[in-house]
């Protein structure tokens, strides 16, 4: 089984945590509007797979945490095939944290780039998720490089609240090396023959 996302542990971190989480419940306390900022964090890899072949497994969203062990689940909405609810789950400080928010497929360029976004007076959780609602959206762009090899892109946008931006200089870099370890793992997962392929925009 893949191991747990898990955040830094060092005493600044955890310092710059505690206060940000202090900040967020003064913030709901008093029904405050935050500010907030957007941020992005990417990763890529190159695959030895036809470009079509990795198209076709990205298109599986419901697969997406065999890659991504961070994301605890992808549900497709019955009522709305567009529409999917996304589960992150981690541990920092001793405490799970548990966001949830619902996304919205947006028109695909086929064989180039698959993209959503979350909508509004969706999203939910434990500590930071249960205070605002935390914009993100992401999308994946598909490169060729050969008949044979492409290069695929991941990038995740998300709007952090000010209150928090003193976990930024920890919490980006953090990210980035996430993403580009779970791209990283699905490159061997797609070569490696372990991933269906999704011939629709489910």
């Amino acid at each position: 089984p893949m191991a747990p996302l898990v955040a830094p542990r060092s005493t600044a971190f955890a310092r710059k945590m505690s206060k940000s989480i202090s900040l967020t419940r003064k913030v709901a306390r008093n029904h405050l509007v935050p500010q907030a900022t957007w941020f992005e964090s990417k990763g890529v890899v190159d695959v030895s797979l036809p470009l079509e072949d990795c198209w076709a497994m990205w298109l599986r969203r419901e697969a997406i945490p065999q890659w991504m062990p961070w994301v605890k689940s992808v549900n497709i909405d019955p009522d709305d095939d567009q529409v999917s609810k996304w589960l992150l789950s981690t541990e920092a400080l001793g405490q799970k944290f548990e966001f949830s928010w619902k996304a919205k497929n947006l028109p695909p360029l086929k064989n180039k780039m698959i993209h959503w976004r979350s909508i509004d007076g969706s999203m939910g959780g434990s500590v930071i998720g249960s205070v605002f609602q935390v914009r993100n959206r992401g999308a994946v762009k598909f490169r060729r490089l050969s008949e044979d090899s492409c290069e695929i892109t991941l990038s995740i946008s998300y709007e952090l609240p000010d209150v928090l931006a003193p976990l930024e200089s920890s919490l980006q870099p953090l990210v980035d090396g996430i993403l580009q370890t779970d791209m990283e793992r699905f490159g061997k997962l797609a070569v490696d023959g372990e991933l269906q392929k999704f011939t629709e925009m489910s």
